[in-house]
């Protein structure tokens, strides 16, 4: 605005001094031809001439004339109007502003530079367009590039308000309680326990609290309790957390709901004195070490919908006396039955698809084992040192037998490989001292070293392109080709 002014102050000038050139040509006062004689002007014209440059001087100039100049004069004064009244705006703003708090020090304290070239922009930006400013000039801005980027804050301010999600309905009616034996959560409709601070021996779980049921019980809300032997948990209960019952030295039985669907990981870990347990139907997982080190389990009731059973669920359950698995099982994980000496399993799943790490290592009392079609993936030492095994039926499906699959099954007496299988890994069934008779399929090319070392049978016939060891059938066997 104030360069607006000064080029409005500036025509007008420029225009005055133009008209009274040509009024001043015009009457010869400028640009007339010098005479080349040497003639002295008379005292008359002289005079008249004094007299015309008098009249000028006292503004009595031709009509035509004066009009032109009163009109410059009017946008003169139209021009002071406006700068008066835009610095007068401006002076409201900046106190305005002045008030407020200020988040940016960089637009406080300065001054117009009226040859900056944003003042120039600025001047530029008024015809046509509301342009967007940043207050007062700063002198230094143009020595400081960020200054002209935009500030966020605020209108981030109203965006990440409203992406600030409302607090849920739940969440609002949600208080953490406690009374003479549990600290828990009261939600709107149900109720998690969070801890027992009881003492009792044999505890019923309420099946509701303040009025809500009760429908979960959270992480190691029982865990390394000296007191409890006996726990029955209600029907209402759908969630067990991690480590629920874990280190309960004393727990001897524990009743699960029929509602159940889910267990946590390490859930009974390291009870060592519980001594039955019934898994209801809804639940498809036995977690990671759920029973693990559970020295003293014996009977056991897995449900009909389990599908996972986890790494190290039942490790050294040394009593426990399970002989079925559900025929819903497809995995069993590392080490799940590790050292489960007393399980005489004498069926087996027909959907099983993967046997992990020593999943049954150290299992004596299995006596057979039947793997399905669907079987197409096991691994190292599944059934290491299984004595009891007499018999083994492998049907088409897997194409591997690992290493150490069957090491140390002393039990089994006769193996016949289906065509499926490639390859017979390191050791595989090394000390095998019952196995009297083998059949390896045409399609076997690979037989690792010491695979049949220890065996007692004494003719063996394999494809002539199959790789095998020097070592992989003791030295007395006899080895026809296909």
């Amino acid at each position: 605005m104030e360069k607006l002014f000064w080029g409005m102050v500036g025509g007008c000038t420029v225009a005055f001094a133009i008209l009274l050139g040509m009024y001043l040509n015009k009457t010869g006062v400028i640009g007339a031809e010098p005479e080349s004689s040497t003639e002295l002007v008379s005292e008359t014209e002289t005079e008249t001439e004094t007299e015309e440059l008098t009249q000028a001087e006292d503004g009595e100039f031709p009509a035509d004339i004066r009009s032109i100049i009163e009109d410059s004069q009017n946008n003169y004064a139209q021009a002071m109007q406006v700068f008066e009244d835009e610095s007068a705006a401006a002076a409201s703003r900046e106190a305005e502003e002045s008030s407020k708090p200020q988040g940016n020090t960089n637009n406080s304290g300065t001054t117009a530079n009226s040859g900056s070239t944003s003042s120039s922009n600025t001047s530029s930006g008024t015809s046509g367009s509301n342009p967007k400013t940043n207050g007062s000039v700063d002198g230094n801005r143009n020595d400081d590039h960020a200054y002209f980027l935009e500030e966020p804050s605020e209108e981030m301010t109203e965006t990440e308000e409203s992406s600030v999600e409302e607090p849920s309905t739940e969440e609002n009616t949600t208080e953490e309680k406690k009374n003479s034996e549990y600290e828990y959560t009261l939600y709107k409709d149900h109720v998690a326990i969070k801890k027992y601070v009881g003492t009792a021996s044999s505890l019923d779980i309420p099946e509701k609290i303040d009025g809500q049921p009760v429908t979960e019980i959270q992480d190691s809300a029982f865990a390394s309790s000296k007191t409890l032997v006996r726990i029955s948990v209600p029907d209402s209960v759908e969630k067990l957390g991690s480590n629920v019952f874990k280190s309960s030295e004393l727990l001897v039985d524990v009743s699960l709901p029929n509602e159940l669907t889910e267990m946590g990981e390490g859930i009974f870990d390291s009870c060592s004195k519980l001594t039955r347990i019934t898994i209801p139907d809804g639940v498809t997982k036995i977690g990671k070490k759920a029973f693990n080190e559970c020295e003293s389990l014996r009977s056991v009731k897995l449900g009909n919908d389990i599908e996972i059973i986890e790494e190290q669920a039942f490790n050294n359950c040394a009593k426990m006396e399970l002989t079925k698995l559900p025929s819903s099982l497809t995995r069993i994980e590392k080490e799940a039955f590790n050292g489960c000496a007393a399980m005489e399993l004498t069926k087996w799943p027909s959907g099983l698809e993967v046997i992990g790490e020593s999943a049954f290592a150290e299992c004596a009392a299995i006596a057979e084992v039947k793997l399905p079609g669907t079987m197409r993936t096991m691994m190292d030492s599944a059934f290491l040192n299984c004595v009891g095994i007499k018999t083994l039926s492998i049907k088409t499906g897997i194409e591997a037998i690992p290493e150490s699959a069957f090491s140390g099954c002393t039990g089994i007496t006769e193996v016949t490989f289906p065509k499926s299988v490639i390859s017979i890994g390191d050791s595989a069934f090394n000390d095998c001292t019952a196995l009297a008779s083998v059949t390896i399929p045409k399609n076997t090319l690979s037989i690792g070293t010491s695979a049949f070392a220890g065996c007692t049978f004494t003719e063996v016939t394999v494809n002539a392109k199959s790789s095998y060891q020097a070592d992989s059938f003791e030295s007395t066997v006899k080895i026809n080709n296909y």
